[in-house]
């Protein structure tokens, strides 16, 4: 059996770290409150990290912390603070400013080098190495035989984004928000100004045009299920998953498919058959259609023109569990808003259930099969263990604009 790349999962909080177990990660990345390049996701408290570690520990997954932002005199503090509490409960961090690499070399904790670090040539990473780095993540904008290049003249593992957004900017050095809003990207504030329609104007005669069809700033999304075994052959070690702003269905369904190709490849059972049933899956959640990303060069056609999610599926609130019988394996659901009927599709959502999936074939209200719930509390078979206050969703196939198509 070939070596498989590490799958690594976005998480930003209990419930889509339970998701990306539930999906078959290798690895979690994560951040802290305030220290890490997506501020505006929901991200942990430091406080969260022993439990984080615990269940992490219980799973055999490895934890990496992120803390990659640009670091001010006035924070050098709290990243010791952080590195502290973390130092035995995470297995790597991953940063780049000089700052934080020194705090991680004086507690031998190791370095991981992020891609907001612009790693495009071997040099760069054998400098990086010199610092102490065991692993890099790459620019974003390197082809396939520019990873190959630097893994092997390096030394260092690569850790490869492989599916989620991507920034029109190079490496993510966007400056839009922070001119607009004085929410710097590079400092994880990023507000995202970039997916929205413009307005031009012609200075000399006045002529004005909406930009609105065609986003020529806002990125599609990255997807390589079509051509993952292309990047497992390169022997890159860590297949990387964005995604720590968005919902654990998102994270849940990304990683379970990533997961399925992998262990594929390894197999060598990965066919086309099987990389159309993932990418089926995949967009059936968040994202804003998709696009090979750099790894067969600089692409320009098939990169941007991407607005708002384009998933397949959208989830309507529908109520919260109120009980789950574990003897008869029954979950009671108290209907609350949307209806739902037999057989149409149920997402459970809670903190320690990550996500469950669910296709009731039976409902039943007072003791009596009905077909569909209003409202009030029913009952429903379920094999899969759920808690008391999770949250209860039915997915909605969403229409889909033919106009666009994937890359």
């Amino acid at each position: 059996m070939k070596n498989k790349p590490e799958l690594l999962a976005p998480v930003g909080d209990f419930v889509s770290l339970r998701a990306a177990l539930k999906g078959g990660c290798d690895a979690v990345y994560l951040g802290v409150a305030g220290m890490n390049m997506r501020q505006n996701a929901t991200n942990f408290s430091l406080s969260d990290i022993s439990e984080v570690h615990r269940i992490c520990r219980d799973a055999n997954i490895r934890i990496y912390l992120t803390l990659n932002t640009i670091v001010y005199p006035h924070e050098h503090a709290k990243i010791c603070e952080i590195l502290e509490v973390a130092k035995s409960k995470v297995d790597g961090v991953i940063c780049w400013d000089p700052l934080v690499i020194c705090e991680c070399r004086r507690r031998q904790m190791p370095i991981h080098v992020s891609t907001q670090a612009s790693v495009s040539n071997p040099e760069a990473a054998r400098m990086y190495a010199d610092l102490g780095a065991v692993r890099v993540v790459p620019a974003r904008e390197c082809t396939l035989d520019e990873l190959q290049t630097i893994r092997s003249e390096s030394g260092l593992e690569l850790e490869v984004f492989v599916h989620g957004a991507m920034c029109v900017s190079v490496s993510g050095r966007c400056f839009l928000s922070d001119f607009v809003c004085g929410k710097s990207g590079n400092r994880g504030e990023c507000t995202q100004n970039c997916r929205r329609q413009y307005e031009i104007r012609d200075v000399e005669d006045g002529h004005e045009f909406t930009i609105g069809n065609h986003f020529v700033m806002s990125a599609k999304d990255l997807c390589t299920l079509p051509f993952i075994d292309v990047i497992c052959d390169t022997g890159v070690d860590a297949l990387k998953i964005e995604g720590r702003g968005r919902n654990p269905e998102y994270v849940q369904t990304v990683v379970s498919a990533y997961r399925r190709a992998i262990d594929a490849w390894a197999d060598d059972a990965l066919c086309s058959e099987l990389k159309k049933e993932l990418l089926a899956k995949v967009e059936g959640v968040y994202n804003r259609t998709f696009c090979k990303g750099f790894f067969f060069g600089r692409p320009i056609s098939d990169f941007i023109d991407a607005s708002g999610s384009q998933a397949r599926y959208t989830k309507e609130f529908v109520g919260r569990i109120t009980n789950y019988y574990r003897k008869l394996n029954v979950a009671e659901v108290e209907v609350l808003d949307n209806t739902f009927g037999k057989g149409d599709p149920l997402l459970i959502i809670g903190e320690t259930t990550g996500v469950v999936s669910v296709w009731p074939k039976e409902i039943r209200q007072c003791e009596t099969d009905v077909d569909v719930v209003e409202r009030g509390k029913v009952t429903i078979p379920l094999a899969s263990r759920v808690r008391v206050g999770d949250r209860v969703y039915r997915q909605v196939e969403r229409p889909v604009d033919v106009s666009r198509t994937r890359g």
